[in-house]
């Protein structure tokens, strides 16, 4: 019965992938934007589908990778709401060296994934970006659709966990290192060149968003959890999704774009997780608080 059931989820799982690559596939075809080119980025994006099913499969006797009808219609809801969003603030550049936009949208897919499983926050990412890049005549980014994609999927394996406060201390912990390892890399070398205008540009100031960033989180993820182990775990599990997610674009981009390390890291990684992170930890818990309440009033 297990097997069984493992099968069907494994197929299920496999769906949502082709999906996912079809629509990507058919929106290079469609855009009038920046289009897949080359091996690069059709390499980078299958590295991630494989790491996506790779932590699916170690994981799958869990009921946390259950799809069913609700589960679509969610994914639905959540695509397009993340896809509108993101069409929305997708005006408001942040000085990167690339088009990195202000987007507190990123709560939608954080939230969907962390409320109703990694499979719904994937997509909710992936296709959401897909969407919101391709109405706004950007174009197809394949590997930002899957760090996009990542970052709704990681909030959702809080789920792996009987007791979501057992793994808080841990991933506070992570989180609190990874965003200090940021730090330490900006502080080293500030000033990169930008690979489309040659000009050397200082991301210093990311530096110190990064350092007050990791320190507000910590803290918010104390103080939240007097008002719900809920609401501190959405705020760290968010902040992984967005660090890993993102961290996944940037890196990517060396490959894609011959971006160098520095680049990648400081010139587009900083500029764009440092605001994600920031909208996140203000908007998600909100979101979650939100939804919670209506949860009670209805009696479920």
């Amino acid at each position: 019965m297990m097997e069984r059931l493992k099968s069907k989820r494994s197929l299920t799982w496999l769906v949502v992938l082709l999906a996912f690559v079809v629509l990507l596939a058919l929106a290079s075809i469609l855009t009038s934007g920046d289009k897949i080119r080359g091996i690069a980025p059709i390499v980078v994006t299958l590295i991630g589908l494989i790491a996506v099913f790779v932590i699916y499969l170690l994981t799958a006797q869990n009921d946390a990778w259950q799809v069913g009808t609700r589960q679509v219609v969610y994914m639905g809801i959540g695509a397009a709401l993340y896809g509108v969003f993101n069409y929305i603030f997708n005006t408001i550049p942040m000085p990167s060296v690339s088009q990195v936009a202000l987007r507190p949208s990123v709560s939608i897919p954080i939230f969907f994934g962390y409320v109703f499983g990694p499979v719904v926050g994937f997509f909710t990412g992936a296709v959401g970006n897909i969407l919101g890049d391709f109405i706004t005549g950007w174009g197809v980014y394949p590997a930002w659709d899957v760090g996009n994609g990542l970052m709704g999927l990681i909030p959702g394996l809080v789920m792996l966990f009987s007791d979501k406060k057992r793994s808080l201390n841990f991933l506070t912990i992570l989180v609190g290192v990874l965003m200090a390892l940021a730090v330490v890399v900006i502080l080293i070398n500030p000033r990169v060149v930008g690979p489309w205008t040659g000009e050397i540009e200082d991301f210093s100031l990311w530096a110190w968003i990064f350092l007050i960033g990791a320190a507000v989180v910590i803290a918010s993820r104390f103080l939240l959890e007097q008002y719900g182990v809920d609401l501190a775990a959405v705020n760290i599990w968010g902040t992984l999704g967005i660090i890993i997610g993102i961290g996944f674009a940037s890196l990517a981009d060396i490959w894609v774009n011959g971006y160098s390390f520095a680049t990648a890291i400081i010139g587009e990684f900083a500029p764009a997780a440092g605001p994600n992170i920031v909208n996140s930890m203000i908007l998600t818990p909100i979101l979650l608080a939100a939804y919670n309440a209506v949860q009670k009033r209805i009696g479920r």
